[in-house]
């Protein structure tokens, strides 16, 4: 009979108890579920170059010194009001080096399955049904396919097969629009609501749920009351809210949720807080890789080009994110380059392109240069938009347009990154650049592999047999160069070769 030094009990579905009388284990514990938060590394950095505030008034500087470093680290074990050692049920899959046994206090209602309302006229992947059920088993647990391997639907099958009073949270407008109305068309608004976007509806057992609007709940208000005694939440694309955001829907609202999903196309951060992330979403039950994907002709094939250019202003940048801004978002030859490789894409073979951007500026630059017709999303305000000449638009009424054919190249902001069916991408020209692994494959390779056959929209079009994605290298950039080659990592992702003209 085994032994174990460490006992943890799972309270509630946020909270999970842990016990021992070995000093040496939870110093263990400790360790492992310590982090450095990034974003305060980054502003030591910046503080400690600050020789101005520090020359002028050094009590000050030092104490904002302390300050920092004070918040330097995050942890997700924590000690109760009764002194308890704690973390979240989340976590405990990867504790290592220590042996523990697992008691689970946590009542899991029984399924309801429900009818579909109108049945999807394809096939189930496996994969989609293998995820459905691994799920289910676990109660606590996540799921990792690329975008475009059909994770909605997933979310879909799994919410029907439980019947239980479920709350879908989403990270957008976008996301939350096109899951309430799949879910309408196929369970019934009898069903499903949405809370979000200026809906309010709170009767139904389903409801897609935009996740800002579940964190600005108030405690004691007839909606915080309604989501909080749901029994199973989802949440889709998961990495892409903000750490303390999605903290603070799941472990305040959705606290005591029994079944807790979240699918994405990267369960990863970039800020340094990957433990906190996992701690909420739980252990992988189900991942592929976009090679995978791609070979097994689920995703598109993408082929990727690197285009050389020179950067039209002499002024050197030291901080990343000016040297960015000055030599590629604000690079005339960019926008030169991009504009004709997308006006002769369609003259000459009938191609369309999307273009992402991540500044106003760049869209009203493309305007300026290209000769087909098309269009573009952003989420800026009617005020910020008319500094550049730019107009307010609805992002699902500009994305259909290019959809159907009746623009040929779409310009999108962050907006259209996540969770937009994109399907013409015969070009997709990353205008956006950085280090970012999510946007280099949410958005610039994410937008680029859904198979043009399956869009209702397909007839309309050149046939797709593969996308190409463009990309910039700008010469004699060191510091652009590097975030470069952290896309190029992502861009092989894919299997195939990276060529550079």
């Amino acid at each position: 009979m085994v032994s174990y030094n460490m006992n943890i009990t799972l309270q509630t579905p946020t909270k999970a108890i842990v016990t021992t009388d070995n000093h040496e284990e939870i110093q263990k514990l400790k360790t492992q579920c310590t982090y450095v938060k990034n974003n305060i590394k980054y502003l030591i950095s910046k503080h400690k170059q600050n020789r101005w505030w520090k020359n002028k008034d050094i009590d000050g500087w030092e104490n904002r010194l302390e300050e920092l470093k004070a918040d330097l680290f995050g942890s997700i074990l924590m000690i109760d009001e009764n002194d308890n050692f704690w973390i979240r049920p989340g976590y405990i899959t990867h504790i290592e080096q220590i042996q523990y046994s697992i008691e689970n206090n946590i009542s899991y209602p029984d399924l309801k399955p429900i009818s579909w309302l109108k049945k999807p006229d394809f096939n189930d992947y496996k994969y989609q049904t293998e995820s459905v059920k691994n799920l289910i088993k676990i109660k606590h647990g996540n799921i990792s396919l690329p975008t475009g391997t059909g994770k909605s639907h997933i979310l879909l099958m799994a919410a029907k097969e439980m019947g239980l009073d479920t709350v879908i949270v989403t990270p957008s407008r976008s996301i939350f629009n096109e899951l309430l109305n799949e879910f309408q068309k196929r369970l019934g608004k009898k069903y499903v609501g949405g809370y979000g976007d200026g809906k309010k509806d709170i009767k139904k057992r389903i409801t897609i749920a935009i996740g800002k609007s579940l964190s600005n709940l108030k405690e004691g208000t007839e909606q915080y009351e309604f989501f909080k005694n749901k029994q199973v939440m989802m949440v889709d694309e998961s990495h892409t809210f903000a750490a303390n955001e999605l903290e603070k829907v799941c472990h305040g609202v959705l606290s005591n949720v029994p079944y807790r999903f979240f699918v994405s196309a990267t369960q990863t951060r970039g800020d340094g807080t990957e433990k906190l992330l996992h701690s909420i979403i739980g252990e992988n039950v189900l991942s592929m890789s976009l090679q995978d994907a791609i070979e097994q002709k689920y995703l598109c094939p993408l082929k990727i080009s690197i285009l050389e250019v020179h950067s039209p202003s002499s002024l050197k940048k030291k901080d990343p994110l000016e040297c960015k801004r000055v030599h590629f978002l604000y690079n005339i030859e960019i926008a030169k380059i991009y504009a004709k490789i997308a006006n002769a894409g369609w003259h000459l073979k009938k191609q369309s392109t999307l273009i992402l951007v991540e500044e106003l500026r760049q869209i009203k630059m493309l305007s300026e240069l290209l000769t087909v017709p098309f269009a573009y999303v952003h989420s800026a305000s009617k005020k910020d938009a008319g500094k550049w000449g730019l107009e307010t638009v609805k992002l699902q009424e500009q994305v259909d347009k290019f959809n159907k054919g009746e623009v040929i190249v779409l310009i999108g902001t962050s907006c259209i990154s996540t969770g937009t069916n994109t399907y013409p991408t015969h070009n997709t020209m990353n205008w956006v650049g950085g280090s970012s692994e999510i946007k280099t494959k949410q958005g610039t390779m994410g937008r680029s592999t859904r198979k043009l056959e399956i869009s209702k929209y397909s007839d309309l079009h050149s046939p797709k047999l593969f996308s190409r994605i463009y990309d910039i290298r700008v010469l004699n950039q060191p510091i652009l160069e590097n975030q470069l080659k952290k896309r190029i990592e992502f861009y092989q992702e894919c299997g195939e070769n990276v060529s550079y003209f």
